[in-house]
């Protein structure tokens, strides 16, 4: 997050993800509210402008980076691990959500897992507390 925040300026961001290897962040451009560019971070002590992102979607709100405990992600990890039914995922990410005035919804993120099989994720506010738990339904 610091490198991303030191890549943008420290602006607000319209969306993160974050993978194992590498992460994307839709940036809003300064003095452009409904504008953003994107930005990837792949390691190493920088985080690259990737080009201009597009139009911001309508409701978004975009959000600063600095209101997310970020400390409290390996601990969603592990309760996503133990809770979302995915015993030997092959994929696993988080969503960062700015929040919504169409859906009036606040800022959040979100851990999900995945295999071949499917997928189920938690949801958290911004201090990492779970608001939702969504499974994968093995029927």
């Amino acid at each position: 997050m610091a490198k991303l925040s030191a890549a943008t300026g420290g602006a607000k961001v319209t969306s993160l993800a974050v993978y194992e290897e590498y992460a994307i962040a839709e940036v809003s451009v300064k003095g452009r509210p409904k504008l953003y560019d994107r930005y990837t971070y792949r390691g190493g002590d920088v985080a690259v402008k990737d080009g201009p992102g597009g139009t911001v979607m309508s409701g978004k709100v975009p959000v600063d980076l600095d209101v997310y405990d970020w400390d409290k992600v390996p601990g969603l990890l592990a309760r996503a691990a133990k809770t979302l039914g995915v015993p030997r995922p092959t994929s696993r990410y988080l969503l960062v959500d700015p929040g919504s005035t169409v859906f009036d919804t606040g800022p959040s993120m979100s851990v999900y897992l995945s295999d071949d099989y499917g997928s189920g994720y938690l949801r958290a506010d911004v201090k990492g507390r779970v608001i939702a738990t969504y499974p994968r339904d093995d029927g």
